[in-house]
């Protein structure tokens, strides 16, 4: 639906019960919608998805939006919101020693009502944004306030600052560019920067897949040990992630090459080296890792599942570093099969979820090393 009425009308409307007005409203807002999701989420379909639970939301909840000329402030919020969740449930697979001996992971429900963690980030975000905006050209700031804030189409902007509508055009694509730059450089700083000096060197000690026990689904954990250290912890991977690694581990031949294998070759090709990985955050029971990418530009650091990055780490001989405070909490305590029972049941987690107190009692001792051998038990299972 082609129109240059505003957000505010058009919200007024759409609350009338005018679904086109609602359609047009998402017209305008849905592709920022969808590109700030893919942002978040790496994958073009789940960020759709995450954009069209996220316009339902906002269709329902529409009576609630207190500025109906902030629309699209009030849209993308919504889909930031979905998109934490989606990754929150999407991890299910990778868990902390704490998760595994608090019970099973529990699934939880899509809200989109800020927590208190979701507004204080909202609150210094928007004064970023409100930095970056005042810093940009008087033209340029004009533009980005009168479109984006105050929700005006482009030709009532042309009409207030007595331009074309091309020049208004011409006006945000420049800001945007400045913003992308300045921003996106203000969440490297924020969330990417870690310094390697803080940072234990560990290596992976061996991959282990818990035994066939009833209808239990198998799974997977990886265990680091610190290099010229004792401390130790696990990682819960994917199973094809844990084979990978597990062929990797035991410098098994393959007749064709493997994933992993693809993109060593992919990134030596083109000029580049892995120059280590870094796991440097553990949150809600989600390990967090970086890959530091030497290449012909310099030193890039990307955004990577553990899983993933662990695998390219051993086969390109990379070293493996983890932020100190990763270990202290993904370390295992004293915890008895008993304890772990009692705090399931406390946290509502379901019993029959749980491993049993001779699989507890294996993992234990995995990751203590007393067991070992795991790597080479899966590769003979893949062999069979």
């Amino acid at each position: 639906m082609d129109t240059d009425e505003s957000d505010l009308h058009l919200v007024i409307r759409a609350r009338t019960g005018d679904r086109r007005a609602f359609a047009a409203l998402l017209d305008r807002h849905l592709p920022v919608l969808v590109t700030l999701c893919r942002r978040l989420l790496g994958d073009m379909l789940l960020a759709e998805d995450a954009a069209q639970e996220a316009a339902l939301q906002a269709f329902l909840d529409l009576d609630r939006l207190r500025q109906p000329d902030r629309f699209g402030a009030w849209l993308m919020g919504i889909g930031l919101n979905m998109c934490r969740r989606m990754l929150r449930l999407r991890s299910q697979d990778a868990w902390s020693w704490e998760a595994m001996v608090g019970g099973s992971l529990v699934r939880e429900p899509v809200d989109v009502t800020p927590g208190p963690e979701d507004r204080a980030e909202s609150v210094e975000l928007q004064a970023r944004v409100r930095q970056a905006v005042a810093a940009l050209p008087v033209g340029q700031r004009t533009a980005v306030l009168l479109c984006y804030l105050r929700g005006l189409s482009y030709a009532e902007t042309a009409l207030l600052l007595g331009i074309e509508v091309s020049a208004v055009r011409t006006r945000l694509h420049k800001a945007r560019a400045r913003l992308q730059q300045t921003l996106w450089s203000v969440w490297m700083e924020e969330t990417m920067a870690t310094e390697a000096t803080d940072l234990v060197e560990m290596r992976v000690a061996d991959v282990w897949q818990t035994p066939v026990e009833d209808d239990k689904p198998r799974q997977v954990l990886v265990v680091l040990a610190e290099v010229d250290g004792e401390r130790r912890f696990a990682i819960w991977v994917g199973k094809p992630e844990g084979a990978a690694l597990a062929i990797a581990l035991e410098s098994v031949d393959m007749p064709r090459p493997m994933t992993y294998t693809f993109m060593q070759r992919l990134l030596e090709a083109c000029g580049g080296r892995l120059h280590e990985v870094r796991i440097v955050r553990l949150a809600d029971t989600v390990f967090y890792a970086e890959a530091v990418v030497d290449g012909p530009r310099g030193l890039r650091t990307i955004d990577a599942r553990p899983s993933d990055a662990l695998n390219l780490a051993v086969l390109m001989h990379a070293p493996i570093r983890v932020a100190p405070a990763v270990i202290e909490e993904a370390t295992p305590g004293g915890t008895d099969y008993t304890t772990m029972v009692r705090i399931a049941q406390e946290q509502g987690h379901p019993v029959e979820a749980l491993p049993s107190e001779e699989q507890f009692e294996q993992i234990r001792k995995v990751i203590a090393g007393e067991i070992s051998g795991g790597a080479a038990a899966m590769v003979a299972e893949l062999h069979s």
